[in-house]
């Protein structure tokens, strides 16, 4: 059914169709059940079977205990009627047909012969089938005649009747006299089914004889079309159902859809300006009311997405602006310029403007694409412990500060993405240190707090300005020290390192360290992560 889903998918089909296909799929399985009775049927044979075989063994035991006191079967003894009365008239009374053979394969009695000795195989006719009305008749016969068509045919070996008995054509009785039971299925030219069960009759291990036990599988093939007949008038009545139902849940789930529509229309036409009026589908206490509020929401936030894209397109064309500006001045003051020295001043700072264009290109493409990559990281168990000690081991080395990592815990986790994850920490101690004098000192503290995980990065820098505390993870703020030289910074790193934060379901949040006196003596950076256990 999920093949066909995906098919239908691929398919332009309105919702109305599309939902009235879904509905009635589940009458479409009725031909794979059908098929199925197939192996229903086997069943059907193989407990026939064995209940003919247990009619067989009963009647074996009496014939051998026969044969071991009176040599019946040696001296072909045994007429049709005591054949007949030694049957236990059990489930098949005198329906079933039973021949016996002695030791050398030669016919003795068979119960469907009034003569002693019967050179021919006979059979009786098949009961008559209970009376049903015409359409009873009719519904049964196009039943049987379907399923015929979807089935599997059973391919049994041909069962001939009013034919010479020999051995070759029952080679079950050849087996059943080297002492072995044997099954055979057939069927007639009609196609109706036949059973036989060969069994050996035993005397101190010795096999003295055979029985043959043959039945018509009437029974079998008239209870697979009464099944499949019944599997029909329900499939009918939920057929019935499933229509009707169709229409009324086409009407109430498709005409509400065709209304968002046409609001996603008039929104697309008026640029966002109009505000989406879908007042009665929000009032709905159902699924489509959650959909109106949902698509309500929606727009406001892509109105505020796109406000957002506007706002970072103003940022950005400003910030490439001074850089741009400050080259095209410099390129068209070159060719004035004669003297030597001052020339190589100006195509330095026409390099200079050029590197700081291509980090702020490289930074703005970096954090472009920063929110549909987060929203497809492959999210893993991380260590954060062994995380952070990996990376203070690496930044040690690289800048001018003593890094000290105090920790609670020896092993703590979180869920996330290790790559990023250390990118923001590495990204907190190299701004820590580029705010910090030589000799400086940046200290790093985990602990774990109920289901919590915080870790704190404090330097022993100038802090944060009053503006800056809340504008730090703006993008394109920057507030450098007066030491660096500018333009070596585009200002994304911190709004950056908050996308990926929030990523992960943390936060993160900058303080200013204050003394007794409150003087500031450094910043502070926080992060919460939902510890995993």
């Amino acid at each position: 059914m999920a093949k066909i889903i995906k098919i239908l998918k691929k398919i332009y089909l309105p919702l109305k169709t599309r939902i009235l296909v879904i509905i009635l799929l589940p009458v479409l399985l009725y031909p794979i059940i059908i098929i199925y009775f197939n192996k229903y049927q086997d069943i059907l044979i193989r407990s026939e079977f064995a209940a003919i075989e247990r009619q067989g063994l009963t009647l074996t035991k009496a014939l051998a205990l026969a044969e071991n006191q009176y040599g019946l079967i040696q001296r072909n003894q045994v007429s049709s009627p005591a054949l007949q009365s030694l049957i236990p008239k059990v489930k098949y009374g005198s329906n079933i047909r039973a021949r016996l053979f002695d030791m050398y394969g030669n016919l003795i009695a068979d119960t469907k012969s009034s003569m002693k000795y019967s050179p021919f195989v006979k059979v009786s006719p098949l009961p008559s089938v209970k009376n049903n009305s015409p359409l009873e008749t009719y519904l049964t016969s196009f039943v049987s005649l379907f399923s015929n068509l979807i089935s599997k045919p059973l391919n049994l070996p041909l069962y001939k009747d009013n034919i010479r008995f020999t051995l070759d054509n029952f080679p079950e009785i050849i087996i059943a006299l080297k002492g072995n039971i044997t099954k055979v299925s057939r069927q007639d030219a009609n196609g109706k089914l036949f059973l036989s069960v060969a069994l050996p009759i035993k005397n101190i291990r010795m096999v003295r004889g055979a029985v043959l036990l043959s039945v018509s599988g009437e029974k079998i093939e008239q209870e697979l079309i009464d099944l499949e007949t019944e599997l029909f008038k329900a499939f009918g009545l939920i057929l019935l159902a499933t229509f009707s139902l169709a229409f009324y849940f086409g009407r109430s789930i498709t005409n509400p859809i065709i209304k968002l529509a046409k609001e996603a229309d008039k929104i697309s036409e008026d640029k966002m300006q109009k505000t989406v009026n879908l007042t009665e589908l929000k009032a709905r206490k159902d699924e489509i009311g959650n959909l109106a509020k949902s698509f309500f929401q929606m727009t406001r936030e892509l109105q505020s997405r796109i406000d957002h894209i506007a706002e970072f397109a103003a940022d950005v064309a400003h910030e490439l602006k001074n850089p741009i500006s400050s080259i095209r001045s410099a390129s068209e003051t070159i060719g004035k310029v004669k003297n030597i020295k001052e020339q190589t001043q100006l195509i330095k700072v026409i390099q200079n403007d050029v590197a700081r264009v291509d980090r702020l290109i490289n930074d703005i493409s970096a954090a472009s694409r920063l929110d549909a990559e987060l929203s497809r990281i492959e999210m893993t168990k991380i260590d954060i412990t062994d995380l952070l000690s990996t990376l203070i081991d690496i930044r040690s080395s690289t800048i001018n500060c003593n890094i000290n990592f105090f920790k609670e815990v020896d092993k703590c986790y979180i869920w996330g993405n290790e790559n990023r994850v250390a990118q923001v920490f590495d990204n907190l101690i190299q701004n820590a240190a580029s705010f910090s004098t030589k000799n400086c000192t940046i200290d790093i503290r985990l602990e774990e707090k109920l289901d919590k995980i915080i870790i704190v990065v404090e330097d022993n820098g100038p802090g944060f300005s009053e503006i800056g505390i809340n504008k730090i993870f703006d993008r394109f703020y920057t507030e450098r020290p007066k030491a660096e030289k500018f333009g070596n910074h585009s200002g994304l790193g911190l709004s950056i390192s908050k996308q990926i934060i929030e990523a992960h379901g943390a936060t993160i949040k900058v303080f200013n360290r204050l003394d007794k006196n409150k003087k500031c003596i450094g910043a502070t950076v926080r992060t919460v992560f939902n510890a995993l256990k």
